[in-house]
């Protein structure tokens, strides 16, 4: 099975963030994704993408966010907590 980032940067796009990649293994990728403002303000959250699987966890305040990349990086679904 081909595994791969192509999801991961391509939701970026459609956020209008950049990749902050603090590690990666054979399962997943994870860091931060930035998101800088007009006035050059960033401001930052934490995820990780499992690559075989194109879910993408991602971390706030009030706990953990799953969402289901499809191969473009559009959001297929995100499962309810």
């Amino acid at each position: 099975m081909l595994c791969d980032m192509k999801p991961l940067v391509y939701y970026c796009r459609w956020q209008g963030a950049s990749l902050r990649l603090r590690g990666r293994d054979d399962t997943a990728v994870w860091g931060q994704l930035v998101f800088t403002q007009a006035d050059g303000v960033e401001s930052t959250q934490a995820f990780r993408f499992y690559l075989a699987t194109n879910q993408l966890v991602l971390a706030d305040a009030g706990g953990e966010r799953l969402l289901q990349l499809d191969v473009m990086g559009t959001v297929l679904h995100s499962p309810a907590p």
